[in-house]
């Protein structure tokens, strides 16, 4: 049988890069960029061209699994494992109330449009608010700052006419995303720097996109939040900010001001470890512009407490700097298979972004725009009473290996009455379930990339550079024999036997909102019909769309329109409890900066990307494995021989909570006193801190979900987190 070609795209990550699909007898073989793709060109990454071997790895699920009595697993049809979940489910539900039935929604989650979705419609049904997803754990400063500032009702200033970019702590020409568009942004950055553009990074080590910036500072973690603040001091007492903006639709500038007025360029050099005037050259430099914007990453959200905070900062460094689309202004990506966010030059007013809703009984937390708290669960599941979680659905994401205090993520897991992992592999999580469930996966299954047209209004510096949209059917079938389902089937397998009634909700640029449109229960639903129910407000149809199969830029005429008559709502740069959370940064600021480096953690470890792994995805890929095949502690060189280590020599790394192994690694970029690692590695079977195999080692279990965290979202601190290291015993 002859090979045949099939254009799709690659649903490894949310960049969601076209591809070309090699079929071999109904088996992919080979995966490689499209080339007749007028916006990506052909790109892709080591990661989406391993898409063959996802599918037809020995140790995937082809059905399946049931724990069994004695702690081992024997396949179970996925009707009967529906029927015996769902069964528990409406037990549960009837002795203890719909508080005790929680879903986690990891990042593969978002790889079939129609499983978030469902999922939010299923947890709707069962009136249950204990909706988990990972944005808790990673940057949920972004969404609960934007409610605190309001929002502007047109997009940020795109990429492609953007003057200057400042990425903090975010390392895109290996993540793919934040601060430069999800698009080859290695070839972007050369041509837009060949035109002009000008990138700063703040960032403490060294990073491939360090090294490609026109400034780079590199200060101690943890400082993200004095150095914007000094960024913004610089630029309003030398009134570099948009004067024509802020008089017109920001208020509290005078209380930023004074918030501000301590954070002079000497202090928080002093602190950070860096030159006052870079600070300086960077302020002016990002306030000339005069477009481009400002981010940050996982990195400093994940590197103190306040990670709202900083994020409100960065909106405020935006917002007085004018870098939203004003009236006239062409909107550059105002999404394709999404309805379109109404661009107006006018600001919504700040809304309630935290402490609402169903309260947590842990922390003092409750609801926020980011979601519920993820780093709450494990106290949610181990905490006894009647609200006590004691069924928790998992899809898309693997909770040992990725959430915060890994200890007692396992602890709790394992006190559950039920656990119900969706995964296509035995992973760290899926060992410790009753049921796993085996899913399709994405080349099996038809997509779109209406998730993706939300980036842009997630944050600024997010998204592709223009509005682009992909449908692509599914490209091979489920292997003979097996027996997988799609995520989103099975959440509506549940409802089905729970006696349910669920309504999806079409996307926009704000994800599922607006109306909700019933489903018939009686039929399973064709993905086709699911697919036209949620862009049934499409920019775009999604016909439209489906003429194009190697994707396409669906450009428009949208354009800013003018402010209401008589609307007075601005933007908010004063908002006075961050100000009063900046007011008790700069108190701690006044400390001696050398006591940064404690006696008996005398280091820190912070995040780092690695191109072969995408979260806790990858780790079973043998390409992948055999390029890093663990996760180094990387460290200066000059620190490393301070303690007696050289390149590869198993070291300990402990915190206050806990000790992981791994093997040493050299990075002379990295700052003295630094220990950098991967995020979401790891394993779960060395808890007793036995030398750490094939898997690597965990960071997750260095860090405690309640001994620092960010009071709005409850994300702990989980980088920058003080260690000693040592040289691995015996």
């Amino acid at each position: 049988m002859a090979v045949t070609t099939t254009p799709s795209y690659c649903r490894f990550c949310h960049s969601c890069c076209p591809i070309l699909v090699d079929v071999d007898g109904g088996v992919p073989v080979k995966v490689r960029g499209d080339r007749d793709n007028e916006l990506f060109g052909g790109y892709t990454c080591v990661k989406g061209r391993q898409l063959p071997e996802q599918h037809t790895h020995p140790d995937r699920l082809l059905h399946s699994q049931k724990r069994q009595p004695n702690g081992t697993y024997a396949p179970i049809p996925v009707e009967q494992a529906m029927d015996e979940i769902a069964a528990k489910i409406g037990q549960v539900l009837a002795d203890h109330g719909p508080l005790a039935v929680a879903n986690y929604g990891g990042t593969y989650g978002q790889v079939h449009p129609a499983t978030a979705p469902m999922q939010i419609a299923l947890m709707n049904a069962i009136d249950s608010p204990r909706r988990f997803t990972a944005m808790t754990i990673d940057q949920p400063g972004k969404a609960i700052a934007k409610g605190l500032l309001g929002i502007w009702l047109a997009p940020p200033q795109g990429f492609d006419d953007a003057d200057v970019g400042l990425i903090i702590g975010a390392n895109p020409l290996v993540a793919v995303s934040g601060g430069l568009p999800n698009v080859n942004p290695r070839q972007w950055l050369k041509k837009a720097q060949q035109r002009g553009y000008r990138l700063m990074v703040i960032d403490p080590r060294v990073t491939e996109t360090a090294r490609k910036a026109d400034i780079h500072l590199q200060p101690r973690p943890g400082t993200d939040i004095p150095l914007v603040a000094a960024i913004l001091r610089v630029i309003i007492d030398e009134s570099l900010y948009d004067h024509d903006f802020v008089a017109s639709d920001v208020g509290g500038l005078d209380d930023l001001r004074r918030a501000v007025e301590p954070f002079t360029p000497e202090a928080v050099a002093a602190l950070a470890d860096v030159d006052a005037d870079e600070i300086v050259t960077i302020a002016r430099t990002f306030a000339a512009g005069p477009r481009g914007v400002a981010t940050a990453g996982t990195g400093p959200n994940m590197s103190a407490a306040a990670g709202t905070l900083l994020e409100y900062l960065l909106l405020c460094l935006n917002t007085i700097c004018g870098r939203w689309l004003t009236a006239g202004e062409k909107v550059w990506n105002p999404g394709t298979l999404v309805e379109p966010f109404p661009a107006m030059a006018m600001a919504f007013p700040p809304v309630t972004a935290y402490g609402f809703g169903q309260p947590l009984r842990v922390r003092g937390l409750a609801d926020s725009l980011a979601g519920p708290s993820t780093a709450a669960v494990a106290d949610e599941i181990l905490l006894d009473g009647p609200e006590r979680i004691r069924v928790l659905m998992s899809c898309g994401g693997n909770p040992v290996a990725a959430w915060p205090d890994q200890r007692k993520v396992v602890e709790a897991l394992d006190s559950l009455e039920m656990l119900v992992q969706i995964d296509p592999w035995m992973s760290a999580t899926a060992r410790r379930a009753d049921y796993v469930i085996a899913p399709k996966l994405s080349l099996e299954m038809p997509a779109m990339t209406s998730l993706f047209d939300m980036l842009p209004a997630y944050a600024p510096g997010f998204g592709w550079n223009k509005p682009h949209a992909q449908y692509t059917p599914a490209v091979v079938e489920p292997p003979e024999g097996s027996d997988v389902i799609a995520e989103w089937e099975f959440f509506f397998g549940l409802a089905r036997r729970l006696g349910l009634e669920l309504s999806l909700r079409p996307i926009d640029m704000n994800g599922p909102t607006g109306t909700a449109y019933p489903i018939d229960m009686s039929v399973t639903p064709d993905e086709e019909e699911l697919f036209e129910l949620l862009t049934a407000k499409a920019r775009v149809p999604l016909e439209t769309v489906k003429r194009h199969p190697h994707g396409a830029v669906f450009e428009s005429d949208i354009h800013v329109a003018e402010k209401d008559a008589g609307w007075e709502h601005r933007l908010d740069v004063g908002n006075a409890q961050m100000l009063t959370d900046l007011a008790d940064v700069a108190r701690e600021m006044t400390a001696d900066a050398s006591t940064w480096a404690g006696a008996d953690y005398p280091f820190r470890v912070i995040s780092r990307r690695m191109f072969t792994r995408y979260n806790s995805g990858g780790h079973t890929l043998d390409a992948l494995t055999e390029a890093d095949p663990q996760n180094p502690a990387y460290m200066h060189p000059d620190d490393l021989a301070a303690i007696g280590v050289v390149d590869g020599d198993a070291v300990e790394v402990s915190s206050p909570r806990a000790t992981v192994r791994a093997v040493a690694g050299v990075d002379p970029g990295l700052r003295r006193g630094l220990v950098s690692m991967t995020h979401a590695w790891g394993d779960a079977d060395d808890l007793d801190d036995e030398p750490a195999g094939q898997a690597g080692a965990s960071t997750a279990r260095l860090s405690s979900v309640g001994d620092a965290y960010d009071r709005y979202s409850g994300q702990p601190v989980m980088s920058n987190i003080p260690v000693s290291v040592r040289p691995a015993r015996n």
